[in-house]
């Protein structure tokens, strides 16, 4: 008996062994391989990094004095349904004596589709959140600081920063525009949140730090400000948002307008709002 368990035994043990030296063949050369894949995509540039895309902004992503900000706008830019802006209204240039007739579509996160009429003349503008177009030509540097206006100083484009990562820093409460030496000031109160944003409406993107001012009572974004070089000279800029009204439960700025070292460059009137969902309908590509 024993001597029939030794000739089972010697053979299967053998067997084991064969078995055993062939897996750890096989797991070597994997291995091999997938070290040399590392290193020669070690030795390859890196890729861009590419900022993470957003459908709607969570809550639970904020601090709660965002969150307050985010819930006097209203749900929309929360829970699907109306991600859609659509708008209407008239564009006045400070160098311009006739106004244009503006057909506006904003879309959650960064797109915008501006129709410009004047006269018979019209001019159909897109971005898609990395790119500006034009059905025609490129776009001259007033319709690049317009586009930038209307899609990066809205409280819309402040709240995708947020969930993307940009980085924020939260500078107080109850800032006053004056230098604080009244006793009885009757102006506004903000609450400041400095970004670095990345703006990409012309062919060569910029990092640029803004500073977003959010009414500190209504807690709507009324201001944004910050500075750029053009033709070797700093110019301040400053959006301001105003006429906040609620449409279809949420609250949209009637009047949108851009200032540059003090003077009006443009004011965006809006005549009428609506909000719609999301569509995948091409409608941002040129």
């Amino acid at each position: 008996m024993k001597k029939n368990r030794r000739k089972v035994f010697w053979p299967a043990l053998l067997i084991a062994l064969l078995v055993l030296t062939a897996l750890t063949f096989a797991a070597s050369t994997k291995l091999r391989r997938v070290t040399v894949t590392d290193s020669n995509a070690s030795n390859q540039p890196a890729a861009p990094a590419r900022v993470k895309r957003v459908a709607y902004v969570r809550p639970s992503a904020l601090t709660p004095k965002l969150l307050w900000h985010l819930k006097a706008m209203g749900d929309r830019l929360e829970k699907p349904g109306k991600e859609r802006l659509s708008l209407t209204g008239t564009l006045a240039r400070a160098n311009d004596s006739q106004a244009e007739e503006v057909a506006a579509v904003w879309e959650f996160p960064d797109r915008l589709r501006l129709t410009r009429q004047k006269g018979i003349h019209a001019r159909v503008i897109t971005f898609d959140e990395d790119r500006a177009k034009a059905a025609d030509n490129e776009l001259d540097t007033a319709e690049q600081d317009l586009l930038e206006t209307l899609v990066y100083g809205t409280a819309d484009h402040f709240f995708a920063t947020q969930v993307q990562g940009m980085a924020t820093r939260f500078l107080g409460s109850r800032f006053r525009l004056d230098d604080g030496s009244s006793a009885d000031y009757t102006g506004p109160y903000y609450d400041v949140y400095k970004v670095a944003d990345s703006v990409k409406t012309s062919a060569e993107p910029r990092e640029q730090l803004k500073l977003y001012y959010f009414n500190s009572d209504t807690l709507l974004l009324e201001r944004v400000t910050y500075e750029i070089t053009r033709n070797g000279s700093t110019v301040k800029v400053e959006e301001r948002l105003g006429d906040w009204t609620r449409e279809q439960g949420q609250q949209v700025a009637r009047r949108i307008e851009r200032f540059e070292n003090g003077e009006s460059v443009f004011v965006f009137t809006v005549r009428t709002a609506h909000f719609s969902p999301r569509a995948d309908d091409g409608l941002f590509a040129n």
